[in-house]
Protein backbone atom coordinates (compact mmCIF):
# COMPACT_ATOMS: atom_id res chain seq x y z
CA UNK A 1 0.00 0.00 0.00
CA UNK A 2 1.58 3.97 -0.58
CA UNK A 3 2.88 5.35 2.23
CA UNK A 4 -0.07 8.34 3.18
CA UNK A 5 1.97 11.60 3.54
CA UNK A 6 0.75 14.60 4.76
CA UNK A 7 2.00 17.86 3.56
CA UNK A 8 1.16 21.38 4.55
CA UNK A 9 0.51 24.39 2.27
CA UNK A 10 3.14 27.66 2.17
CA UNK A 11 1.87 31.40 3.09
CA UNK A 12 0.93 33.63 0.67
CA UNK A 13 2.73 36.75 1.15
CA UNK A 14 0.29 39.54 3.10
CA UNK A 15 -1.62 41.83 0.49
CA UNK A 16 -2.99 43.87 3.37
CA UNK A 17 -1.48 46.89 3.65
CA UNK A 18 -1.81 49.99 5.83
CA UNK A 19 -3.83 51.96 3.32
CA UNK A 20 -6.32 48.36 2.80
CA UNK A 21 -6.43 48.11 6.60
CA UNK A 22 -7.83 51.49 6.85
CA UNK A 23 -10.32 50.89 4.33
CA UNK A 24 -11.68 48.31 6.65
CA UNK A 25 -11.47 50.72 9.62
CA UNK A 26 -13.76 53.16 7.48
CA UNK A 27 -15.99 50.51 6.16
CA UNK A 28 -16.78 49.99 10.74
CA UNK A 29 -15.01 46.63 10.29
CA UNK A 30 -12.01 47.13 12.50
CA UNK A 31 -11.51 49.48 15.59
CA UNK A 32 -9.88 52.88 15.00
CA UNK A 33 -6.55 52.90 16.34
CA UNK A 34 -6.03 54.78 19.21
CA UNK A 35 -2.62 53.90 20.65
CA UNK A 36 0.93 54.04 18.88
CA UNK A 37 2.39 51.39 21.35
CA UNK A 38 -0.44 48.74 20.85
CA UNK A 39 -2.44 49.79 18.01
CA UNK A 40 -5.20 47.79 17.65
CA UNK A 41 -4.20 46.20 14.49
CA UNK A 42 -1.15 46.22 12.18
CA UNK A 43 0.44 46.03 8.72
CA UNK A 44 2.38 43.02 7.99
CA UNK A 45 6.02 44.12 6.88
CA UNK A 46 7.21 43.53 3.78
CA UNK A 47 9.92 41.27 5.03
CA UNK A 48 7.02 38.80 6.85
CA UNK A 49 6.62 36.02 4.43
CA UNK A 50 4.81 34.27 6.77
CA UNK A 51 3.04 35.22 9.73
CA UNK A 52 5.06 36.47 12.83
CA UNK A 53 2.62 38.46 15.13
CA UNK A 54 4.07 40.76 18.00
CA UNK A 55 3.84 39.99 21.20
CA UNK A 56 0.28 40.39 22.50
CA UNK A 57 -1.08 40.07 18.93
CA UNK A 58 -2.36 37.46 17.04
CA UNK A 59 -2.71 36.81 12.85
CA UNK A 60 -6.21 37.81 11.57
CA UNK A 61 -7.59 37.55 7.91
CA UNK A 62 -9.90 40.84 6.49
CA UNK A 63 -12.66 37.87 5.77
CA UNK A 64 -13.16 37.22 8.80
CA UNK A 65 -14.40 40.93 10.12
CA UNK A 66 -16.64 41.28 6.73
CA UNK A 67 -18.20 38.24 8.07
CA UNK A 68 -19.05 39.11 11.49
CA UNK A 69 -15.66 38.66 13.45
CA UNK A 70 -14.82 41.77 15.88
CA UNK A 71 -12.55 42.39 18.76
CA UNK A 72 -12.76 41.84 21.60
CA UNK A 73 -13.92 38.67 20.85
CA UNK A 74 -17.36 37.53 21.83
CA UNK A 75 -17.79 34.85 24.24
CA UNK A 76 -19.42 32.73 22.24
CA UNK A 77 -16.47 33.32 19.73
CA UNK A 78 -14.41 32.10 22.42
CA UNK A 79 -16.28 29.23 23.43
CA UNK A 80 -15.97 28.32 19.69
CA UNK A 81 -12.54 28.54 19.78
CA UNK A 82 -11.34 26.57 23.32
CA UNK A 83 -14.22 23.81 22.22
CA UNK A 84 -12.53 23.24 18.94
CA UNK A 85 -9.08 23.65 20.64
CA UNK A 86 -7.77 26.29 17.59
CA UNK A 87 -6.24 29.40 17.08
CA UNK A 88 -8.37 32.12 15.23
CA UNK A 89 -6.70 31.87 11.19
CA UNK A 90 -7.87 28.15 11.77
CA UNK A 91 -11.36 28.49 10.80
CA UNK A 92 -12.57 28.89 7.43
CA UNK A 93 -14.22 32.19 5.82
CA UNK A 94 -17.40 30.01 6.19
CA UNK A 95 -16.93 28.84 9.64
CA UNK A 96 -17.01 32.49 10.78
CA UNK A 97 -20.25 33.23 8.68
CA UNK A 98 -22.06 30.47 10.29
CA UNK A 99 -21.16 31.25 13.89
CA UNK A 100 -22.40 34.78 13.24
CA UNK A 101 -25.62 33.96 11.47
CA UNK A 102 -26.30 31.70 14.55
CA UNK A 103 -25.53 34.61 17.82
CA UNK A 104 -27.39 36.85 15.29
CA UNK A 105 -30.68 34.57 15.66
CA UNK A 106 -30.17 33.46 18.98
CA UNK A 107 -29.61 37.40 19.66
CA UNK A 108 -32.14 38.87 17.63
CA UNK A 109 -35.08 36.52 17.01
CA UNK A 110 -34.72 34.21 20.37
CA UNK A 111 -33.87 36.67 22.47
CA UNK A 112 -30.72 35.18 24.56
CA UNK A 113 -27.35 34.98 24.10
CA UNK A 114 -26.01 32.16 21.97
CA UNK A 115 -26.91 28.85 23.30
CA UNK A 116 -24.07 26.30 23.69
CA UNK A 117 -26.61 23.10 23.96
CA UNK A 118 -28.40 24.51 21.14
CA UNK A 119 -24.70 24.89 18.93
CA UNK A 120 -23.83 21.32 19.41
CA UNK A 121 -26.94 20.07 18.62
CA UNK A 122 -26.83 21.59 14.75
CA UNK A 123 -23.25 22.06 14.21
CA UNK A 124 -20.20 19.51 14.23
CA UNK A 125 -16.78 20.83 13.00
CA UNK A 126 -14.47 18.92 9.99
CA UNK A 127 -11.30 19.02 9.34
CA UNK A 128 -10.79 20.46 5.44
CA UNK A 129 -8.04 19.21 3.74
CA UNK A 130 -6.92 18.56 -0.39
CA UNK A 131 -6.40 15.08 -1.89
CA UNK A 132 -2.94 15.76 -3.53
CA UNK A 133 -3.49 12.36 -5.68
CA UNK A 134 -2.37 8.28 -4.28
CA UNK A 135 0.15 9.67 -1.74
CA UNK A 136 -1.90 11.84 0.70
CA UNK A 137 -3.79 15.13 1.10
CA UNK A 138 -2.52 18.61 1.70
CA UNK A 139 -3.76 20.22 5.69
CA UNK A 140 -4.30 23.93 5.51
CA UNK A 141 -2.56 25.98 8.09
CA UNK A 142 -5.60 28.57 7.47
CA UNK A 143 -9.11 27.85 7.28
CA UNK A 144 -8.71 24.15 8.29
CA UNK A 145 -11.85 23.76 10.33
CA UNK A 146 -15.64 24.26 8.85
CA UNK A 147 -18.59 24.60 10.78
CA UNK A 148 -21.43 22.56 9.05
CA UNK A 149 -24.85 21.25 9.90
CA UNK A 150 -25.63 17.76 11.12
CA UNK A 151 -27.40 15.71 8.59
CA UNK A 152 -26.81 12.17 8.89
CA UNK A 153 -29.68 10.30 10.18
CA UNK A 154 -31.30 13.75 11.45
CA UNK A 155 -33.48 16.32 10.93
CA UNK A 156 -30.87 19.47 11.36
CA UNK A 157 -31.61 21.29 8.31
CA UNK A 158 -35.34 21.39 9.04
CA UNK A 159 -34.79 22.04 12.89
CA UNK A 160 -33.16 25.34 11.35
CA UNK A 161 -33.33 27.93 9.06
CA UNK A 162 -31.89 27.87 4.94
CA UNK A 163 -28.11 28.69 5.07
CA UNK A 164 -26.38 28.32 1.60
CA UNK A 165 -23.27 29.99 1.69
CA UNK A 166 -21.03 31.64 -1.22
CA UNK A 167 -17.82 29.47 -2.11
CA UNK A 168 -16.20 32.40 -3.16
CA UNK A 169 -13.38 32.70 -1.37
CA UNK A 170 -10.21 33.13 -3.83
CA UNK A 171 -7.64 34.83 -2.11
CA UNK A 172 -8.76 34.91 0.85
CA UNK A 173 -5.67 33.61 2.85
CA UNK A 174 -2.99 36.17 1.23
CA UNK A 175 -5.40 39.05 3.26
CA UNK A 176 -3.95 38.14 7.07
CA UNK A 177 -2.49 40.89 9.44
CA UNK A 178 -1.77 41.49 13.23
CA UNK A 179 -5.02 41.81 15.39
CA UNK A 180 -4.56 43.66 18.86
CA UNK A 181 -5.14 40.29 21.41
CA UNK A 182 -7.24 42.21 23.91
CA UNK A 183 -6.27 40.55 27.44
CA UNK A 184 -5.43 37.47 25.23
CA UNK A 185 -9.35 36.39 24.89
CA UNK A 186 -8.09 35.15 21.58
CA UNK A 187 -5.68 32.02 21.59
CA UNK A 188 -2.01 32.64 21.19
CA UNK A 189 -0.79 32.34 17.74
CA UNK A 190 1.93 29.69 17.51
CA UNK A 191 1.17 28.57 13.48
CA UNK A 192 0.43 24.68 14.20
CA UNK A 193 -0.85 22.80 11.62
CA UNK A 194 -3.71 20.54 12.45
CA UNK A 195 -3.98 17.66 10.91
CA UNK A 196 -6.54 15.09 12.56
CA UNK A 197 -10.06 16.08 13.42
CA UNK A 198 -9.92 15.76 17.55
CA UNK A 199 -13.28 13.73 18.58
CA UNK A 200 -14.88 16.66 20.38
CA UNK A 201 -15.26 18.27 17.08
CA UNK A 202 -18.58 16.01 16.68
CA UNK A 203 -19.91 15.91 19.93
CA UNK A 204 -23.29 16.92 20.92
CA UNK A 205 -25.97 17.40 23.77
CA UNK A 206 -25.82 14.49 26.33
CA UNK A 207 -29.24 12.65 26.20
CA UNK A 208 -30.70 13.91 29.32
CA UNK A 209 -30.25 17.44 28.31
CA UNK A 210 -31.73 17.26 25.05
CA UNK A 211 -35.48 17.12 26.13
CA UNK A 212 -34.53 21.09 27.66
CA UNK A 213 -34.13 21.78 23.18
CA UNK A 214 -37.43 21.01 22.65
CA UNK A 215 -38.61 24.39 23.32
CA UNK A 216 -35.93 26.09 21.35
CA UNK A 217 -36.18 23.63 18.75
CA UNK A 218 -39.80 24.67 18.34
CA UNK A 219 -38.71 28.14 18.02
CA UNK A 220 -36.63 27.77 15.37
CA UNK A 221 -39.32 25.83 13.00
CA UNK A 222 -41.71 28.65 13.50
CA UNK A 223 -38.79 31.51 12.39
CA UNK A 224 -37.99 28.74 9.55
CA UNK A 225 -41.59 28.12 8.69
CA UNK A 226 -42.54 31.93 8.38
CA UNK A 227 -39.55 32.24 6.23
CA UNK A 228 -36.31 33.24 8.12
CA UNK A 229 -33.44 32.38 6.56
CA UNK A 230 -29.36 33.07 6.53
CA UNK A 231 -29.64 36.09 3.94
CA UNK A 232 -31.99 37.61 5.87
CA UNK A 233 -30.36 37.42 9.27
CA UNK A 234 -27.27 39.09 7.64
CA UNK A 235 -29.31 41.75 5.86
CA UNK A 236 -30.48 43.15 9.43
CA UNK A 237 -26.72 42.29 10.99
CA UNK A 238 -25.84 45.05 8.10
CA UNK A 239 -28.02 47.42 8.33
CA UNK A 240 -27.37 47.77 12.09
CA UNK A 241 -23.56 48.00 11.71
CA UNK A 242 -22.90 45.24 14.53
CA UNK A 243 -20.32 42.53 14.12
CA UNK A 244 -21.94 39.63 15.81
CA UNK A 245 -18.97 38.13 16.87
CA UNK A 246 -17.55 40.81 18.57
CA UNK A 247 -18.51 41.70 22.79
CA UNK A 248 -21.11 44.26 23.36
CA UNK A 249 -22.57 45.45 25.96
CA UNK A 250 -26.01 44.99 24.80
CA UNK A 251 -27.61 41.87 22.69
CA UNK A 252 -28.98 42.53 19.33
CA UNK A 253 -32.90 42.21 20.50
CA UNK A 254 -31.75 45.10 23.59
CA UNK A 255 -30.59 47.76 20.94
CA UNK A 256 -33.71 49.82 21.00
CA UNK A 257 -35.46 52.95 21.84
CA UNK A 258 -34.69 54.49 25.07
CA UNK A 259 -30.94 53.27 24.95
CA UNK A 260 -28.16 55.55 25.76
CA UNK A 261 -26.07 56.74 22.32
CA UNK A 262 -23.21 55.62 24.17
CA UNK A 263 -24.19 52.17 24.90
CA UNK A 264 -25.37 52.14 21.35
CA UNK A 265 -22.09 53.18 20.04
CA UNK A 266 -20.34 50.72 22.16
CA UNK A 267 -22.24 48.05 20.11
CA UNK A 268 -22.01 49.00 16.37
CA UNK A 269 -18.93 49.44 14.41
CA UNK A 270 -20.34 52.75 12.75
CA UNK A 271 -23.10 54.83 13.11
CA UNK A 272 -23.52 55.57 8.93
CA UNK A 273 -26.11 53.71 8.15
CA UNK A 274 -25.58 51.75 4.89
CA UNK A 275 -27.83 52.30 2.06
CA UNK A 276 -29.90 49.39 0.91
CA UNK A 277 -27.96 48.51 -2.28
CA UNK A 278 -25.03 48.07 -0.47
CA UNK A 279 -26.65 46.38 2.15
CA UNK A 280 -27.63 43.95 -0.49
CA UNK A 281 -24.21 43.76 -2.16
CA UNK A 282 -22.57 42.76 1.03
CA UNK A 283 -25.36 39.88 1.89
CA UNK A 284 -24.88 38.16 -1.96
CA UNK A 285 -21.00 38.30 -1.60
CA UNK A 286 -21.52 35.63 1.25
CA UNK A 287 -25.41 33.96 0.63
CA UNK A 288 -25.48 31.89 -2.32
CA UNK A 289 -28.26 32.57 -4.61
CA UNK A 290 -30.52 35.78 -5.95
CA UNK A 291 -30.66 37.82 -2.93
CA UNK A 292 -32.79 41.51 -4.48
CA UNK A 293 -32.89 44.65 -2.65
CA UNK A 294 -36.83 44.33 -1.58
CA UNK A 295 -35.36 41.75 0.63
CA UNK A 296 -33.18 43.46 2.77
CA UNK A 297 -34.69 44.00 6.71
CA UNK A 298 -37.19 41.53 4.92
CA UNK A 299 -37.79 39.68 8.03
CA UNK A 300 -37.16 42.61 11.20
CA UNK A 301 -35.27 41.19 14.51
CA UNK A 302 -36.29 41.90 17.62
CA UNK A 303 -37.45 45.20 18.81
CA UNK A 304 -37.55 46.65 15.06
CA UNK A 305 -41.69 47.35 14.55
CA UNK A 306 -43.16 44.05 12.69
CA UNK A 307 -40.97 41.46 14.13
CA UNK A 308 -41.99 38.18 15.16
CA UNK A 309 -42.28 38.04 18.70
CA UNK A 310 -41.51 34.18 19.92
CA UNK A 311 -41.38 34.95 23.65
CA UNK A 312 -45.08 33.97 24.56
CA UNK A 313 -43.95 31.19 21.90
CA UNK A 314 -41.53 29.90 24.24
CA UNK A 315 -43.16 30.27 27.52
CA UNK A 316 -46.30 28.09 26.03
CA UNK A 317 -43.80 25.44 24.94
Amino acid sequence: MPVRLVAADDWHPSLMTERRLLELEKEGLLRRRTSLSSPEWIAPPASHREPQPPEGYVESLAKFHRHGLGAPPSRFMRALCFHYGVELQHFSPNAIIIAAIFAAVCEGYLGMMPHWDLWLHLYRGELFNVPTGTTGVRKHRAGCLNLVLKTKKTERPREYIPVGLSSNHAGWDSQWFYLWNDDGLFPAYTGRLITECPDNWTYGVVQEHQSRLDPLLDAMKKLRLDGLSAALVLSVVHRRRVLPLMSRPLRMDEMGPGISSRDLEACRMSNVALADDEVAARVRADIAGDFKLEHVNGFPMRPDEGLVDLVCFLLRA
